[in-house]
C-alpha cells in the first residue's frame, strides 16, 4: 500500500509539472490558437506589395523597408489570434555590396546587380519559416532624386536619420518643417501627435507594423512606431527611421519631443 501512494505521489508530480511547462511554452499557445506548427505563413511585403520568391528593382542609393505578415495559413484557424511576441527575425543578404538589409528590415541599394534577401522567422527548433526574394538594383537616373525625401528626427539631443514617401501626406507634413512636435505614449510601442489641421490619406492595412515605422492614423494623427507588432488598423504610410533600435532606446517609454528637419 505505502509503494501505490508513492506511486501517486509521483504521477502528481509529474503531471503538475506537464501541465505548468504546456502553459508556459509559447509554442504550445501558438499551437493551441492557431492549430498545427506548419499552418502558418509568413509574408514578405515592399510598398504593399508581395515579393516572396520574386525579384524586384531598386534604384542605386535608394532604401525600402520590409513589412511582414505573420499569419495562420489553414482555413480552419484563419480567423485566430498568433502569439507572435516570442518570435524572433533575421535578415540576410548573399551580396551585401549590392544590397545591405538592417536588422530591422531596411534594404540599402548601393550598387548595379542582383542580390537574394532571406528571412528567417524562429520561435524554437521547430518552430522556422525561411522565405526570399531577389533585389535587381539598377543605376539611378536625373528624375529618381525625389522618390524619398530625407528627414532628421531629433530626440533628446539624438539625431535619427529618416525617409519619407513621395506622396501627398508626406509632402505636406515636410512642408511644416522644421517642426518639434510634444508625442504622446501609447500602448508601449508608440507616440502620437493630433494635428489641428487634416492631411490627405491613402489608408491600407499594414498587418505589421515594424520599428520605425512612421504613419498617419486617421488624417491628423502622426505616429511614430518604436516597436513591431500585429495590427488590424489602418493606416496612411509616411516614411520610417533607420536605425529603430536607438530610435527606440532615445523616446523611451513616456511622452517625448520630437523635432522634424528636412534634410
Amino acid at each position: 500500500m505505502q509503494g501505490i501512494k508513492i506511486f501517486d505521489k509521483l504521477s502528481a508530480v509529474l503531471i503538475a509539472s506537464l501541465i505548468i511547462g504546456l502553459v508556459q511554452n509559447p509554442v504550445w499557445q501558438t499551437e493551441a490558437k492557431t492549430g498545427v506548427q506548419d499552418e502558418w505563413s509568413v509574408t514578405a511585403r515592399l510598398d504593399s506589395k508581395k515579393v516572396n520568391r520574386k525579384t524586384v528593382t531598386m534604384k542605386k542609393g535608394s532604401n525600402k523597408k520590409i513589412s511582414l505578415t505573420i499569419a495562420p495559413k489553414n482555413s480552419r484557424v484563419k480567423n485566430s489570434k498568433m502569439n507572435t511576441s516570442f518570435l524572433k527575425t533575421k535578415y540576410h543578404s548573399n551580396k551585401k555590396s549590392i544590397v545591405s538589409v538592417t536588422k530591422t528590415g531596411v534594404l540599402k541599394a548601393k550598387k548595379k546587380g542582383t542580390a537574394k534577401i532571406t528571412i528567417t522567422v524562429t520561435g524554437s527548433e521547430k518552430l522556422k519559416k525561411k522565405v526570399w526574394f531577389k533585389v535587381k538594383v539598377m543605376n539611378k537616373s536625373n528624375s529618381d532624386n525625389k522618390t524619398e525625401i530625407p528627414v532628421t528626427l531629433t530626440v533628446g539631443g539624438k539625431t535619427f536619420s529618416a525617409k519619407f514617401y513621395d506622396n501627398p501626406a508626406a509632402r505636406e507634413l515636410v512642408e511644416k518643417m522644421p517642426m518639434t512636435l510634444s508625442m504622446e505614449e501609447l500602448n508601449g510601442n508608440e507616440k502620437y501627435h493630433y494635428f489641428d489641421t487634416n492631411f490627405p490619406t491613402n489608408e491600407t492595412s499594414p498587418k505589421q507594423i515594424q520599428a520605425g515605422d512612421i504613419k498617419l492614423y486617421g488624417s491628423g494623427c502622426l505616429v511614430t512606431f518604436y516597436k513591431s507588432f500585429t495590427t488590424s488598423y489602418r493606416y496612411t504610410s509616411v516614411g520610417y527611421v533607420e536605425d529603430a533600435a536607438g530610435f527606440a532606446r532615445a523616446v523611451g517609454s513616456g511622452n517625448v519631443k520630437i523635432t522634424f528637419q528636412k534634410g
